[in-house]
């Protein structure tokens, strides 16, 4: 027998009696509703593990996800949310003597334009005598009305910039209330100064 004969002897033996190929060996396993079952002798490699090739060699995985950041620390609370108690006070006192400033600003205008009929009644209630007024003294009330006024407008302005600015300004019109004190005291002195009746009555007094 030659070695072509003993071949497909070998092949019709493989084959079977009647010709057809072998039967595959029956699958007992259930069939998967979706793909296929992994050949036999995989492995399924968990992610950035190694794993052989077909030629030995190890290949890399899917590399491990990153790492979650770190929390962000806490922001520092702002300067003007901890100042905020301080500043709704210093507003408040700020406000109030601003009122009780334009009050005495309107009050000081008025007695200075009625300042003759106010230095006679002192000069009635002390028995000083009667009292003359000056050429000059219209123009020095209107001066005094003026700055007054001027004043108050001054001290309203830099007290609103302040607030605005968030700095303390409750010393603003305390400051401007000081002023206008001083600012009267020295016009009246002025008109008592100057006026002969009340130095004759000075003089009377300096006498006895």
């Amino acid at each position: 027998m030659t070695q072509d004969e003993a071949a497909r002897d070998e092949t019709a033996h493989a084959r079977g009696t009647d010709g057809a190929p072998p039967a595959r060996p029956h699958d007992e396993r259930p069939r998967p509703q979706y793909g296929e079952y992994a050949p036999e002798g995989w492995t399924w490699p968990p992610p950035g593990e190694q794993r052989p090739d077909a030629s030995g060699a190890s290949s890399h995985g899917a590399p491990p996800p990153p790492a979650a950041p770190a929390p962000a620390a806490p922001a520092p609370p702002l300067a003007g949310a901890t100042a905020g108690q301080p500043r709704t006070v210093d507003r408040f006192i700020t406000i109030l003597l601003l009122a009780l400033g334009a009050v005495g600003a309107w009050n000081t205008s008025v007695s200075l334009q009625q300042l003759p009929g106010a230095i006679q009644t002192v000069y009635s209630q002390q028995g000083v005598g009667t009292y003359t007024p000056q050429e000059w003294l219209p123009t020095l009330a209107l001066v005094g009305t003026v700055f007054m006024l001027a004043l108050y407008a001054a001290v309203l302005g830099w007290s609103i910039v302040r607030m605005r600015a968030g700095r303390a300004a409750f010393w603003v019109p305390l400051l401007g209330g000081a002023v206008a004190m001083l600012a009267t005291i020295v016009l009246t002195s002025i008109v008592f100064f100057t006026d002969p009746t009340f130095q004759s009555y000075l003089d009377g007094m300096a006498g006895a």
